[in-house]
């Protein structure tokens, strides 16, 4: 097995989505839910309509029953690809967001999404290997970048030790800056 880590490249990111959408809504929203909540694939594909939506609206956080871990938050960006995908659909119904071709009933598999994700990589010829763990590391990765704090994003990813998390989103100890706390009373 490779070793998969974060994407960095915004670029890179871009053509992935790019990729993904021109084969499928359903792959789009499954990279934009990824990157953007840093869900656990089986949280992921166990997501059903009910999950997302409340009264005809996306819900602004996936309640922790459903994640394992924390609430989560649901950002814009989720909400944009959540109703360009629901569109299509009939609400009437409730369906696994990411379900198979031939039935709303199940779920896609884990070899499936990893077929999904290895044929956009491919197709947006990206330099490094893509699996599901690349979309969660992002999601830490960039949320780190952006200066969230390691111990948010260790609860969301539900590990023991904040060592653990930046070794997960590839965070070198020489990378973290010093802290300066310069209080002067």
């Amino acid at each position: 097995m490779r070793y998969v880590g974060p994407i960095h490249s915004k670029t890179n990111i871009s053509k992935l989505k790019k990729a993904l959408l021109n084969r499928s809504k359903r792959d789009y929203l499954l990279m934009v839910v990824s990157l953007n909540t840093g869900l656990r694939l089986a949280s992921l594909l166990s997501l059903t309509l009910a999950d997302v939506m409340k009264d005809g609206k996306v819900k602004e956080y996936l309640d922790s029953t459903i994640t394992g871990t924390t609430d989560v938050y649901l950002n814009s960006t989720v909400k944009r690809a959540l109703k360009h995908y629901i569109d299509d659909k009939s609400t009437s119904i409730n369906f696994f967001l990411f379900h198979t071709k031939r039935s709303y009933e199940y779920p896609i598999t884990r070899q499936q999404v990893h077929r999904i994700l290895s044929g956009a990589a491919d197709e947006a010829q990206l330099d490094q290997p893509i699996s599901y763990h690349s979309l969660r590391k992002t999601f830490g990765y960039h949320a780190y970048q952006q200066g969230v704090a390691v111990s948010l994003i260790q609860k969301i990813y539900g590990h023991a030790t904040r060592n653990e998390t930046l070794k997960y989103i590839g965070i070198k100890s020489e990378d973290i800056p010093k802290l300066k706390i310069d209080v002067n009373l």
